[in-house]
């Protein structure tokens, strides 16, 4: 190490070690299995090359990490954690839980990686779920395939394919998200064809419950019906009273508004001022805020049938972010 906090303090020894930019999140990425140098460049947007090979050399001299040799036909490097580096699991972990509960600020030159993913769902781990379950579970989600593996209350989450799955999933990473959130229910996921489902129905739905959001996320009511009745703000709807329609990929369920109250229903509506329409990919941005209601419009990948200011009310309502500047619907 080039820089030392030169404390005699076993968490500033741990600084000296995994303290630099990017360390840590090199370690994220061997969490999941070993790694190939180019696996690494893809899994770390923005690293340089000469950063991450100094990084990597300084993981290897703190007995982080190892490096070996692929055999041919491909006879590459491959990086791996040791014990000390997979020791480092919970810590890994306990960041993770720690930052998802920041606020949730996306930025445009933001990017995004399934493995990312893969982190939150190892960091929503409940092994109360899973204490007598041991089976694997396969998914593969926009080409991309890993599993985790349960064993009596504890999870292991690695790249690629299972060699003993008790289901396999296959799905694009909107419906992933949803399922997981439990905006949609795998089942239903299966049967509206947003996922193709292999083996056991049981099995699905325990790898859910096992690493899937809590009940409060949704104040105890599951599905996209239950979750957006959820972030109602009665606060911001006082002396409301209208319908809102909502088409969600095939879905179509409203909201009625009642002076601060709301009532959920399955279906369309009659006498609904409004209808938004998208797809299930775009929704989920707008519920977790990184797309203002107006960037969805004029980018159309939201239509909004009927009266425009009905839906900005709504938005309003429902906490959907709102953008600065006119708004054009087509």
């Amino acid at each position: 190490m080039t820089r030392s906090y030169d404390q005699s303090c076993p968490a500033a020894r741990a600084l000296d070690v995994v303290g630099g930019r990017w360390s840590l999140l090199i370690v994220r990425e061997l969490l999941l299995g070993p790694r190939r140098y180019t696996d690494l460049v893809a899994g770390l947007p923005g690293i340089g090359p000469n950063v991450l090979a100094e990084r990597l050399r300084e993981l290897r001299d703190a007995g982080i990490l190892s490096q070996a040799k692929l055999p041919p036909p491909a006879p590459s490097a491959i990086y791996e954690l040791t014990e000390l580096g997979a020791s480092m699991r919970p810590v890994i972990d306990e960041l993770t839980r720690w930052g998802m509960r920041l606020p949730a600020s996306a930025r445009p030159e933001d990017t995004f990686r399934l493995s990312w993913v893969l982190g939150c769902l190892r960091a929503s781990f409940r092994p109360e779920q899973a204490i007598g379950v041991r089976e694997t579970y396969e998914f593969r989600v926009d080409g991309d395939a890993f599993h985790l593996r349960v064993d009596d209350g504890t999870l292991d989450i690695r790249n690629g394919s299972a060699t003993d799955p008790a289901c396999v999933i296959t799905t694009d990473l909107g419906t992933f998200m949803a399922v997981g959130a439990r905006l949609v229910d795998i089942q239903d996921a299966a049967a509206r064809g947003l996922a193709e489902l292999e083996g056991e129905l049981p099995a699905a739905a325990r790898a859910i419950a096992i690493v899937g959001a809590h009940p409060e996320a949704t104040g105890g009511r599951h599905g996209i019906v239950g979750a957006v009745g959820a972030t109602f703000r009665p606060e911001h709807a006082l002396g409301v009273r209208e319908t809102y329609e909502f088409v969600i990929g095939g879905l179509v369920f409203h909201a009625r508004v009642d002076d601060g109250t709301v009532e959920m229903g399955l279906g369309p509506a009659a006498d609904a001022v409004t209808t938004v329409v998208t797809d299930l990919s775009t929704f989920l941005q707008l519920g977790a805020g990184s797309l203002p209601l107006e960037d969805a419009v004029s980018a159309e990948v939201i239509s909004v049938n009927g009266d425009l200011e009905a839906a900005l009310r709504m938005a309003d309502a429902f906490g959907v972010v709102r953008a600065d500047g006119p708004v054009s619907v087509h």
